[in-house]
């Protein structure tokens, strides 16, 4: 084992990580997101003890862009901690939240700057009250309004193809609910059975929140509460009603403050605080989900995975806590599966985001904060896994965390081109018409009380396409029944009927 002494002084390491909850009740004030954000960063670099002296020489504020109208609250945080020079940097949508974390890491190895800040923050629940009458929204500090980004990071190609533009997946909710059914069809579940086993898995979730103190909701909600529709738990897109997605109408915020060794060393920062970064990687490749040969697996995520294990020098038995990207159960299932997981060991830290909270582009910071607080505390030697999901399970990200020296030095790797290779295709034909089979599905339940079944059918020639139905016999027995291999006929591109 390498000993603090041996480390190179330019080791990235994050000294001080914040999460914030504004949550829902009497005691609630609303905020904008830049305030949320700049209660973090004062919460992470107050964890240091020298937060005046570590602020100072913060070369990069890195902010993942999210709903808010803000345009520079990266500036805003650089003038408040007293580095007003420090670039200023904002990633769109589509870039990986984790491909922050990773630039801030490595501008350490490369000495670039001598400390960074990674922090991003929602503030919708405020958005919600005030629509309802309530306080209206505190109106941001002037100069995250007026100024600029230094610097704008934008994802390479479009996050979503045409085809599922056209054809009612652009939601979130409908991609995943269909990979739901693959999986389902997979592992040979009844819907009743499955249902359950998402009950179950998703109650695990409400455990964890209600024991996180900066969770969002933690009620912890039973099982059939859950994953079984009910008034309060209207059905979205079978099989997932309300409490199996992602809430993101939330007032959250997190920062983490990463430096070096060298640096920590000198401010005198104890080393009990010091959480390492071991490994990370990406894939920036965007596969459509109609293209994928298997729906139900991803092996874009196995590819991260492994690399960062191996990049770190560990194995997956020594990796301790987990917190997986969970917009849905299928995300987690599927990652979990792809890195060798067990589905029944704890796989979030903080609740996940249906009940930890998911602020729209800021829960992959969340967890790595609330993983680097929990390392914080933990028996020496203890190693964590954070994950990251960008566009609609197309690029995944994988980190280790240690809250004991490193074995190799840190390293950061894209691996689009290898996740590329490994992904088995299928050509996707928007004008396919005739006898087809599903192989994915769901029913879309609208508050209108109308639904619509959409579902990734494949020709015999082993094209595939995407069509819809508004039969109401359709929408019947697809949720009834598991739909995967069901014969239909594609009428005209994009509209299919029972055959």
């Amino acid at each position: 084992m390498v000993a603090l002494t041996d480390l190179d002084p330019r080791t990235p390491v994050v000294v001080g990580a914040s999460e914030v909850v504004h949550r829902d009740g009497p005691d609630f004030v609303s905020s904008s997101a830049t305030a949320l954000m700049l209660e973090a960063v004062t919460e992470a670099l107050a964890q240091s003890g020298v937060s005046v002296e570590l602020g100072s020489i913060v070369g990069e504020v890195l902010v993942p862009h999210g709903t808010w109208t803000e345009i520079d609250p990266g500036r805003a945080i650089a003038q408040f901690i007293g580095a007003p020079a420090a670039l200023s940097v904002r990633s769109e949508l589509g870039v990986l939240q984790h491909s922050l974390l990773a630039r801030a890491a490595q501008g350490l190895v490369d000495g670039r700057f001598e400390a960074a800040i990674v922090v991003g923050g929602e503030n919708r629940w405020s958005g919600v009250v005030a629509g309802k009458g309530g306080t209206p929204v505190p109106d941001a500090p002037e100069i995250a309004v007026s100024s600029q980004p230094d610097e704008r990071l934008e994802p390479s190609g479009m996050v979503i193809s045409q085809i599922e533009i056209e054809r009612n997946l652009t939601t979130a909710a409908h991609q995943y609910a269909i990979i739901e059914s693959a999986l389902r069809h997979d592992l040979g579940r009844d819907v009743e059975t499955h249902q359950r086993s998402l009950g179950e898995l998703w109650e695990q979730f409400a455990q964890v929140a209600a024991q996180a103190p900066k969770s969002w909701d933690p009620r912890a909600l039973n099982a059939r509460e859950i994953a079984f529709e009910s008034d309060t738990n209207r059905m979205i897109a079978s099989p997932y009603p309300k409490w199996l997605i992602s809430q993101w109408n939330v007032d959250q915020a997190a920062a983490l403050v990463f430096t070096t060794v060298g640096v920590a060393e000198r401010l005198g920062i104890a080393s009990s605080k010091w959480v390492f970064p071991l490994a990370m990687a990406e894939s920036n490749i965007m596969i459509p989900l109609p293209e994928r040969a298997d729906l139900f697996r991803w092996p874009a995520a196995k590819v991260c995975g492994d690399a960062v294990l191996e990049s770190a020098g560990v194995e997956i038995d020594e990796v301790g806590p987990v917190d997986l990207y969970s917009c849905f159960p299928a995300a987690v299932q599927v990652q979990a599966t792809e890195l060798g997981l067990a589905h029944n060991r704890y796989l979030t830290v903080t609740g996940g985001m249906t009940f930890g909270g998911g602020p729209f582009n800021n829960y992959a910071l969340q967890s790595a904060a609330a993983m680097v607080a929990l390392l914080q505390k933990a028996d020496h030697n203890t190693i964590g896994l954070t994950s990251a999901v960008s566009g609609l399970l197309t690029k995944p990200a994988v980190a280790l965390w240690s809250n004991s020296a490193p074995r190799w030095p840190f390293a950061a790797r894209d691996l689009s081109s290898e996740a590329d290779a490994a992904t088995d295709r299928k050509v996707v034909d928007p004008a396919l018409t005739g006898v087809a089979v599903v192989v994915g599905a769901t029913v879309i339940f609208e508050r209108d009380g109308s639904f619509t079944t959409v579902a990734i059918v494949e020709s015999g020639d082993g094209r595939r396409s995407v069509a819809q139905s508004q039969d109401s016999g359709v929408g019947a027995e697809f949720t009834a029944a598991d739909p995967v291999g069901r014969r239909v006929f594609v009428t005209i591109p994009g509209q299919f009927g029972l055959e």
